[in-house]
């Protein structure tokens, strides 16, 4: 059990990178998989859920739980940088578009 809580203390830990680098991302994050951590938080959902359900166990569905919010964190924040670097992309190309073309001959 000590094993268990060392280990899982160290997962949750090694979300943090994860989650500032999409943060400080100016790109969209495109580089992150959705699904793999959309993956990710349901199975830590699902093992937190067993272990409350069969095992009882408290502490256990807690880690498990709070590494699933962990991963829908980076689903969360990842999805807002898309969201907000293709709309200001859309922005800067209707800028461009509104923009008059000068004509030589007036």
């Amino acid at each position: 059990m000590a094993a268990f809580a060392i280990l899982n203390s160290g997962r949750a830990l090694a979300y943090v990178p994860q989650i500032v680098r999409v943060y400080r991302d100016q790109n969209g994050a495109a580089a992150v998989s959705l699904i793999t951590w959309v993956l990710f938080a349901s199975s830590n959902l699902a093992t937190a859920v067993y272990a409350h359900a069969v095992y009882r166990d408290a502490i256990m569905a807690t880690v498990f739980a709070l590494n699933s919010l962990a991963c829908l964190l980076v689903v969360v924040l990842t999805a807002m940088k898309r969201w907000t670097f293709v709309w200001r992309r859309v922005g800067e190309a209707g800028r461009v578009c509104e923009e008059p073309s000068p004509r030589p001959n007036d």
